[in-house]
């Protein structure tokens, strides 16, 4: 189960894919899931994202376990 709150890039990726044995692996599965969501990306460029930033707020969290089918 994911908690709603704060996140890096790297500890949202670790926290969901914890069974890839790369770090590196786990960040780009996930990049790969976010831009594979157009839905997503537009809620989370409506909560001010940017492929820039160094993290995910808990909303923009939420809005990736909604989008994700994530528990």
């Amino acid at each position: 189960m994911l908690e709603v709150k704060d996140y890096s890039k790297q500890e949202l990726a670790d926290a969901l894919y914890a069974g890839n044995i790369k770090p590196e692996s786990r960040l780009r599965k996930l990049w790969r899931e976010v831009n594979g969501c157009p839905d997503l990306l537009r809620d989370l460029q409506r909560l001010h994202y940017h492929s820039g930033d160094s993290g995910f707020t808990a909303q923009m969290v939420e809005r990736i376990k909604y989008w994700l089918c994530i528990d």
